[in-house]
């Protein structure tokens, strides 16, 4: 179990509309509320995989939880706070029992 003061994130994924034109639109539904331990990195944490680097200004830590998917394509948001997700890592990867999740604030 995760330890530490909680925060209540909200995870929204892109969703498709049709649209009358016969296209789609994209918007951002609720998945999910996720309470979880959220830090904030002191200097930003450079992360190197597949070629690429990124930047991340937050962990987000929670528990694993059975039978939900939090991917790169979702997203968090607080309140005005919005969070792009860099990464997810199941931490102790075979016994699957907390997530760490790298952030971006987006400003």
């Amino acid at each position: 179990m995760i330890r530490g003061p909680k925060t209540s994130l909200t995870l929204e994924r892109k969703t498709k509309t049709r649209d009358a034109a016969g296209g789609y639109t994209e918007t951002w539904a609720d998945v999910a509320e996720y309470k979880g331990v959220l830090c904030t990195l002191s200097g930003n944490e450079i992360l190197k995989y597949y070629k690429m680097t990124v930047e991340a200004t937050h962990n987000f830590y929670l528990d694993f939880i059975h039978g939900e998917t939090i991917t790169e394509q979702d997203r968090f948001y607080d309140g005005t706070r919005t969070f792009e997700i860099l990464f997810v890592n199941n931490i102790g990867a075979n016994q699957s029992k907390a997530l760490k999740i790298l952030l971006k604030e987006e400003t």
